[in-house]
C-alpha cells in the first residue's frame, strides 16, 4: 500500500473528527511522500488553519493544491473558508469572484457569495 496514502488516511480521519492539531503531522508526512497530490496539500493547509500560529503555512499549502489542481473549485472553496474563518472578509470576496468568473454556477461559492453580503 501507498505510504502517503496511508498517512493522509490517517490524518483525514483526525480532520474528520475535529481533531486538527492530531492531524498535521501525518498530513505533513503525506504531502513530503506525495508532494505532487493537490489533495494532500489542501487538507494539510486545512489541517494547519485551526492552529493561529501556522495561518500563513496553511493559506500556502491550500495556494499549492489550486496551483497543482487548477480545475478543482473545492480548493478554492477551502482557500475562501480559510479567509473567512480569520475574517479576511475581502479576500474571501475576491477569491469568490474569481472563482466564479472561472466556474460560473458553482453552488458552493455562490452560496458563500450571498452569506458574505449579509
Amino acid at each position: 500500500p501507498d505510504k502517503a496514502k496511508i498517512e493522509f488516511d490517517q490524518g483525514f480521519d483526525f480532520i474528520m473528527n475535529q481533531r486538527y492539531e492530531e492531524a498535521i503531522p501525518f498530513m505533513a508526512r503525506a504531502v513530503q511522500l506525495s508532494p505532487d497530490n493537490a489533495r494532500y496539500h489542501a487538507y494539510h493547509g486545512k489541517s494547519l488553519s485551526y492552529n493561529q500560529n501556522h495561518r500563513h503555512k496553511a493559506e500556502s499549502e491550500i495556494r499549492v493544491a489550486m496551483k497543482l489542481d487548477p480545475q478543482n473549485p473545492s480548493y478554492w472553496i477551502m482557500l475562501v473558508e480559510f479567509y473567512i474563518q480569520f475574517n479576511l472578509l475581502k479576500r474571501a470576496d475576491g477569491e469568490l469572484q474569481r472563482l466564479l468568473t472561472a466556474f460560473p454556477g458553482n453552488k458552493e461559492a455562490q452560496v458563500l457569495l450571498d452569506s458574505l453580503a449579509k
